[in-house]
């Protein structure tokens, strides 16, 4: 009796062990340890359907815990759709300059069939301690503020994303031609 009872129990306990094993190798996830907060937009050209070249830069911290491979953008409601562009944007690495020109294919973007949301890819994946700017070309919607939820993605197998901050820019009224 007790060596069945011990024998039951030894086969229980390795049953266990094999699966939580198991689980772990199959349930493995990539996460930021400390996501990136710092987000910006910027929009230089803030008058109504004058040309613009929207920049999102973000700070990946230098402890994050994993590359960020992607980010996100959902704008939240608002009368018209952010305008990101018809060609892929332009991505280049460290503070946001005004005049900086990017590089192409750094950066791969799709977006929802009507705008409101836009997935921005990145080959190769930026490293933490570096940010990204992302550099898109179009024109400005009609006046009024604009806001952008974002999401972080880090490189990885089965990646948990992180929620970033809302990115807000406003667009003005041409009073001079009205």
């Amino acid at each position: 009796m007790t060596t069945l009872s011990l024998s039951r129990f030894t086969l229980h306990l390795l049953t266990g062990f094999a699966v939580l094993i198991n689980a772990g190798f199959a349930s493995a996830q990539t996460f930021f340890r400390k996501p990136p907060t710092n987000a910006r937009i910027h929009n230089p050209a803030s008058t109504e359907m004058q040309r613009n070249r929207t920049t999102i830069s973000i700070e990946v911290p230098e402890d994050a815990g994993a590359e960020l491979q992607g980010v996100v953008v959902s704008q939240l409601t608002n009368i018209d759709a952010w305008d990101w562009g018809r060609e892929q944007p332009k991505l280049y690495l460290g503070p946001y300059n005004l005049r900086r020109r990017g590089v192409s294919g750094a950066a791969k973007v799709t977006t929802t069939e009507n705008d409101a949301e836009i997935s921005i890819r990145f080959d190769p994946a930026i490293q933490p301690g570096e940010q990204v700017n992302i550099v898109f070309r179009s024109f400005n919607p009609d006046a009024g503020i604009y806001q952008w939820a974002t999401t972080f993605i880090p490189n990885g197998v089965n990646p948990i994303t992180s929620d970033g901050p809302t990115l807000r820019t406003s667009v003005y009224r041409n009073e001079y031609f009205r």
